[in-house]
């Protein structure tokens, strides 16, 4: 629906780089790349610093954007966390990586991310908010593109198209992520059970909702409620 969010690897092992890279396939809106290769005016939202390094080239973080989430890359051996969140850094990653730790740390990121973008779903366009507005308030319910369009004055086409303008999706796939992105806040408040964020979103059934939130999420609800409400602290 949108550019995906972009995590840079801080650091010289290229082996690292290609496994981060691999790992984070499952999240489909994430793209790792090694932080030598970033385009010209592309940030990264999200920061893996290799500290099994000794020592980073301050050259190197100077071409990344301080503005960033920052997760330590540590060996197994090295992990101290009184130390690595005392530095600033938002979470860590052990070495060598295992996917799922990866998938978790990486989607507790996202979730933090997202929480502070509240204008991921919002338009400055009248017709598309008041849609998704509509859309916002039945969101338990199924809405056809016709009964859409005809609910705010317009015709199916000059809807899509709008959307497509707004969002660069159309009205369905808009719903279809919000829907999620609301599942997500409410598995991580931890008051309802999957069947219940289920129901309430208009999913009679718990298989086709754990589906449809994996393939956008990444994880099933009940790994990310798990790996979002457990969160090391500093010992």
């Amino acid at each position: 629906m949108h550019a995906p969010i972009l995590a840079a690897y801080l650091g010289s092992d290229p082996v690292a780089a290609s496994s981060l890279s691999d790992m984070a396939n499952p999240l489909r809106h994430v793209d790792i790349v090694d932080h030598r290769f970033l385009r010209p005016g592309r940030s990264a939202q999200i920061l893996i610093v290799d500290c099994r390094e000794p020592k980073l080239s301050e050259q190197s973080l100077g071409k990344l954007s301080p503005e960033m989430m920052q997760l330590a890359l540590v060996s197994e051996n090295g992990l101290y966390r009184k130390a690595i969140f005392a530095s600033g850094y938002s979470d860590y990653l052990l070495w060598p990586l295992i996917e799922q730790e990866v998938l978790s740390r990486l989607a507790a990121c996202i979730a933090r991310i997202e929480r502070g973008s509240a204008g991921l779903f919002f338009s400055a366009d009248p017709l598309v908010q008041k849609s998704c507005d509509l859309l916002a308030q039945r969101v338990d319910r199924q809405t056809a593109l016709s009964e859409l369009a005809r609910m705010v004055g317009t015709n199916r086409t000059t809807l899509v198209n709008r959307f497509e303008a707004s969002f660069g999706c159309g009205p369905m796939t808009w719903l279809r992520h919000y829907r999620m992105a609301e599942a997500a806040r409410r598995l991580r408040s931890g008051h309802e059970s999957v069947a219940e964020v289920a129901e309430s979103l208009g999913y009679g059934n718990s298989n086709n909702f754990s589906t449809a939130f994996k393939a956008i999420q990444g994880l099933s609800p009940l790994r990310y409620r798990k790996m979002a409400l457990r969160r090391e602290k500093p010992v």
